[in-house]
């Protein structure tokens, strides 16, 4: 069974479409978005929203009911009030909650960005003792180089030594025969 690859990025879009209207953030969103400044990528972007969506109480209360609006809408100040105590621990929160965000994503951009320097430090010095440690690689490798052409000249004396062995050791036998 072959694993389907999720959309990530159309969810995340999809979610921010049908999030920012509710919540009443699409101005502030797309008025960030035109400067630039706040939203520079998806992260930056995703802090935004959480910037201008974070107080959920003071949502604006409309209604597109033309008969019942004003009932609609009155019923929702009421809810709104009495509801009013925990919708603003929940502001509380998202706010607590945006800033640790915020200190977060900058702490692993000064993490990433350290790191790139210390990536290229090490580079660097690599770069640096990498003539010192060619020039050792290149001598060990002539000094291995010479000890095989050694061991050769010895294993063709050796041979040499023994062919004149076999040659006396035969003379010697015939000698005695």
């Amino acid at each position: 069974m072959e694993s389907e690859e999720i959309p990530t990025q159309q969810i995340i879009d999809k979610l921010r479409q049908t999030l920012e209207p509710r919540i009443g953030i699409a101005d502030s969103l797309m008025f960030a978005r035109e400067n630039n400044a706040i939203a520079r990528d998806e992260d930056d972007e995703d802090i935004a929203l959480l910037k201008t969506g974070f107080d959920i109480y003071n949502v604006p209360i409309t209604s597109y009911q033309r008969r019942l609006g004003s009932a609609v809408i009155a019923v929702r100040k009421i809810v709104r009030k009495l509801l009013r105590p925990v919708l603003e621990r929940q502001v509380i929160y998202n706010f607590a909650n945006t800033r640790v965000v915020q200190t977060l994503s900058r702490q692993l951009q000064k993490l990433q960005e350290n790191q790139q320097t210390l990536e290229k430090k090490i580079v660097s010095e690599f770069n640096g003792c990498f003539p010192e440690v060619k020039a050792q690689l290149e001598t060990q490798q002539q000094a291995i180089a010479n000890f095989q052409s050694e061991i050769e000249e010895i294993k063709a004396v050796q041979q040499q030594h023994t062919a004149i062995l076999e040659m006396i050791t035969a003379q010697l036998r015939d000698r005695q025969k």
